[in-house]
C-alpha cells in the first residue's frame, strides 16, 4: 500500500449499464494522480464516511467508479443521492485474502501450492472468493474440492 492518502466528497449515484449499480464516481482530477493505466481496476483501502471499505476503482467509459452494494448502503444508513466523504489509499495490487480451508489444502500438495503461486492475482482472488463466500462449513469444504479440481486442470 502506498502512503499517499486521497480524499474527496461525492454523491452516491446509480450507474446504469443494463443493470443498476450504486456507485461513487472518482473525480476526474484524480485520474492523472493514480496508476489507472497500469492497474485499470485499481484496488484500494477506503473509508466511506469513516466506515472501512475495500474495493477497486472500476473503469467505465473513461471514468472510474467504486461499487457499493445495497447491503453496504443499508448497513451504513446511506441511500442513492447522499453525499459522502471518501478517503482512500492504494492497496497492494497482488494481495489475496485466502480462506484458511483453502490455504490448508494448498499446503498439503506442493504442486498445487506452486500452481496457486503462478496464477494471476485476479484468478487467485476469484478462486479464494468462491470458497470464502460459502455460508456453511460443508459448502466451504465442497468448494475447496471444486477449486482444487479446477487448479489441477490448469
Amino acid at each position: 500500500m502506498t502512503d499517499a492518502e486521497f480524499r474527496f466528497f461525492g454523491p452516491i449515484v446509480q450507474h446504469d449499464i443494463g443493470i443498476l449499480y450504486n456507485v461513487i464516481w472518482l473525480p476526474d482530477d484524480f485520474h492523472a494522480q493514480l496508476p489507472l493505466k497500469k492497474h485499470p481496476r485499481l484496488r484500494i483501502h477506503a473509508e466511506i464516511n469513516g466506515v472501512l471499505h475495500n474495493g477497486a476503482w472500476v473503469p467505465s467509459r473513461g471514468r472510474w467508479y467504486l461499487l457499493l452494494s445495497k447491503a453496504e448502503l443499508k448497513k451504513r444508513g446511506l441511500a442513492v443521492g447522499d453525499g459522502v466523504e471518501v478517503v482512500f489509499t492504494i492497496a497492494d495490487q497482488n494481495h489475496v485474502d485466502v480462506p484458511t480451508e483453502l490455504d490448508d489444502a494448498l499446503d498439503e500438495d506442493p504442486f498445487l501450492r506452486l500452481t496457486w503461486q503462478n496464477l494471476t492475482a485476479g484468478k487467485r482472488r476469484g478462486l479464494a472468493y468462491r470458497v470464502a463466500s460459502a455460508k456453511t462449513a460443508p459448502t466451504k469444504a465442497k468448494r475447496v474440492t471444486e477449486v482444487i479440481r479446477t487448479m489441477r486442470g490448469f
